[in-house]
C-alpha cells in the first residue's frame, strides 16, 4: 500500500527555498513554476520556457495572505477567458511582480492535500477532491521524462512510482 502522506512530502520537498517564478492557468487548472526559468525543447522542437518544478492543481485550492483567501480555483471556474486571465495575472501580481516569494515549508496530509507555506505572508492550501479517476494535482521537472507526480482522488496514482 502506497504512504501517500510519506510520498507526497519526499517529491514536493524540492520547493523549499525556491521562487515562484511562473503563473498561468489552462482553462480551469491553476499551473505554477518554481525556481530559475529556463528554456527547453520539447520532442516536436518547440522552445518552451519554465521553472525547475511544475505544479499543475485541478482541485479545490485558496492562495491565502495573513490568513485571508485572497483566491480560489472558482476564480479560474468561469466561462469568460477575460475573466480567468485577469485572476491568473492578479496572482502573478501578487506572488511574483512585487517581489520574489519562496517557499518556505511544505505541509502534506494523508488524502494528498498539501499547503505551501510561502513567505511574505502567503499559504497555498490544496484540497484533493477524493473521487476516483479525478486527478487533482500533478509535479513534475518541466524538461524531464521522468514520471510526473500525480494525486488522483486523494492518493498518489500508482503510475507515478513505476
Amino acid at each position: 500500500m502506497i504512504d501517500t502522506k510519506r510520498e507526497t512530502a519526499n517529491r514536493v520537498s524540492a520547493l523549499i527555498g525556491l521562487n515562484v517564478s511562473a503563473v498561468s492557468h489552462a482553462a480551469d487548472m491553476l499551473t505554477l513554476q518554481f525556481g530559475p526559468q529556463k528554456e527547453s525543447t520539447t520532442r516536436r522542437g518547440t522552445i518552451l520556457e519554465g521553472g525547475a518544478w511544475a505544479l499543475h492543481i485541478q482541485c479545490s485550492w485558496r492562495l491565502e495572505r495573513a490568513g485571508e483567501t485572497v483566491a480560489t480555483e472558482s476564480d479560474l471556474s468561469v466561462p469568460d477567458d477575460a475573466a480567468q486571465h485577469r485572476a491568473t495575472e492578479r496572482i502573478e501580481d501578487l506572488l511574483i511582480k512585487h517581489g520574489r516569494t519562496t517557499v518556505e515549508s511544505v505541509q502534506v496530509d494523508d488524502s494528498g492535500g498539501l499547503c505551501l507555506s510561502l513567505s511574505k505572508t502567503f499559504r497555498i492550501v490544496i484540497t484533493p477532491s477524493g473521487m476516483e479517476g479525478d486527478e487533482d494535482w500533478r509535479f513534475f521537472a518541466p524538461d524531464s521524462d521522468a514520471r510526473h507526480f500525480v494525486i488522483e482522488g486523494g492518493k498518489v496514482d500508482p503510475w507515478s512510482l513505476s
